[in-house]
């Protein structure tokens, strides 16, 4: 299919690949953070129907961004060829499909656990690739601005999500999270034996597929001396581990805050 001019243009909006650190990284890194701030510091203690409000709001920009990511990803000399390897399953991309639930469901225990799942797993995969974009730059501007931005929110709706449900930010709670964390694993494992086979692309959703070599910077290591299953178990203790060490850590900096805050009412 011969693409149209506007996304000809968007296609061929190219500048130097920027690097790690470099102030087109650090722009984006400093105002992530700055807006975290801000969200929290105003809205720590909003109701339900703005907290929603605010996540419906970040779920459009993560769908939109998303639209020109496949737009861009799967033109191809002028022609629009769909790449199964682009579909938007990784990781980072399960807020496109646990943000709706979010918004539409109405049970608290069951809005708990979403929220520590998106607080927990994925706001540390997001900041993860905020700080260290390793493989996140290339030569397309608007690729590049939407991985800094896509994995953005997800530490910033992460953080504002623990700061609004901090009271519910428990053990119980997580290990329920961890349940939904699980869920997506088995989905990712699932459209890899099935699409793969049927495309010739390297269909490869959370890097499970035993078929290729993983990105991720430790399991990459671990992958060539390992069975497929024992590599799938240690990925979601690995992960499982890291965020609860970001549970621990989140509680501490909120405690921090609030320490620092009472001591400068005192003074």
């Amino acid at each position: 299919m011969k693409t149209l001019s506007i996304v000809e243009k968007l296609v061929n909006w190219r500048m130097e690949q920027p690097k790690i650190f470099s102030l087109f990284h650090i722009f984006f890194l400093v105002s992530i953070l700055i807006a975290t701030g801000l969200l929290i510091y105003f809205l720590r203690n909003c109701s339900n129907k703005t907290m929603k409000i605010v996540v419906l709001i970040i779920w459009i920009l993560l769908v939109l961004m998303e639209i020109g990511k496949q737009i861009i990803r799967s033109n191809q000399d002028g022609y629009y060829h769909y790449r199964w390897d682009e579909f938007p399953y990784q990781f980072c991309e399960t807020p496109l499909y646990i943000l709706p639930i979010l918004l539409l469901n109405k049970n608290n225990k069951f809005q708990n656990i979403l929220i520590s799942f998106l607080a927990t797993y994925v706001m540390f995969a997001g900041f993860a690739i905020l700080l260290l974009p390793f493989t996140g730059f290339n030569w397309s501007v608007f690729l590049n601005a939407r991985n800094m931005l896509a994995h953005g929110f997800q530490f910033m709706l992460g953080s504002f999500l623990f700061a609004w449900n901090r009271k519910n930010m428990n053990i119980k709670n997580f290990l329920y999270g961890g349940i939904v964390f699980l869920i997506c694993v088995a989905i990712a494992i699932t459209f890899n034996s099935i699409v793969d086979p049927l495309t010739e692309n390297w269909v490869n959703m959370f890097f499970l597929n035993p078929k290729y070599p993983t990105t991720l910077l430790i399991m990459k290591r671990i992958q060539p001396h390992v069975h497929w299953i024992i590599f799938d178990l240690l990925y979601i203790v690995f992960f499982t581990i890291i965020a609860f060490i970001t549970l621990v850590v989140e509680h501490l900096v909120w405690y921090l805050c609030k320490f620092i805050e009472n001591k400068s009412r005192k003074a």
